[in-house]
């Protein structure tokens, strides 16, 4: 992802962080263990990647370029 990409991106990644907050803090709030909620929006995200990409493995390989920019951006090296 480039830097104009996430620029472009970012207030739309900030509501869908604020939301998924949300969600996470409701699930817990009915009992269900902080990190069942968290492996749960990650199954929730496949499966949204899966209907965008038509495939369970291109969803995955998706997601895995998603996570590495997200630890280039961790990492602080770009975006």
């Amino acid at each position: 992802m480039t830097n104009d990409e996430f620029e472009r991106i970012q207030p739309v990644i900030e509501m869908a962080q604020k939301l998924h907050g949300s969600l996470h803090e409701k699930l817990i709030e009915r009992g269900v263990a902080p990190i069942d909620a968290l492996i749960a929006s990650i199954y929730a995200t496949h499966n949204l990647a899966t209907k965008l990409h038509g495939d369970p493995i291109a969803a995955v390989e998706w997601m895995r370029d998603a996570t590495d920019t997200m630890e280039r951006q961790a990492m602080g090296t770009q975006h």
